[in-house]
């Protein structure tokens, strides 16, 4: 009798959850499907006024000073202007990099971005895009240890995000 209880409540928990929430305005961008991450909103920059940061720790030198070259020569100009460390998840340290690019990015400046990152010695590994949301993974081999990174890139953006880990 007890568990025709628990799966009764259980239903009902269900059946009526969402009630008084209110629809979501519709000019607010929905995931493209389940478990997928929502895009960013593109903003502009005015990118002569973007302060230039440099990252910390070994691997974020290492990484920045292969990416920022190659965004540049994508986007006509790159900045790194947000840098934090991520710390330990999966035994593997690591760091996230928004860089202000010179100009809006394109669904085009995909196959570019990787040749140029190819040259800088990254493989590239997956791609993984939806709609405006291109995420693009890569990896290289520096010093001792594999680096694996994910590039986030929203179309019509002039922001890109980067996550560096090593493994």
């Amino acid at each position: 009798m007890r568990l025709y209880y628990v799966l009764f409540l259980g239903l009902l928990l269900v059946a009526t959850a969402g009630c008084g929430r209110q629809k979501p305005p519709e000019s607010q961008v929905q995931p493209s499907g389940p478990g997928m991450a929502m895009p960013i909103q593109p903003s502009s920059i005015d990118f002569e006024k973007v302060q230039e940061i440099a990252p910390t720790g070994k691997l974020a030198e290492a990484v920045h000073e292969d990416v920022q070259p190659a965004l540049a020569a994508v986007f006509g100009g790159a900045k790194l202007s947000g840098f934090f460390t991520m710390g330990g998840q999966m035994d593997a340290g690591g760091s996230h990099f928004v860089y202000a690019l010179k100009r809006r990015s394109k669904a085009e400046d995909v196959e570019p971005l990787k040749k140029e990152l190819a040259e800088k010695g990254f493989r590239f590994k997956a791609d993984v895009s939806r709609e405006q949301l291109k995420t693009l993974s890569f990896e290289k081999v520096m010093g001792e240890k594999a680096c694996a990174l994910t590039v986030g890139l929203t179309v019509d953006d002039q922001r890109i995000g980067i996550a560096a880990f090593e493994q």
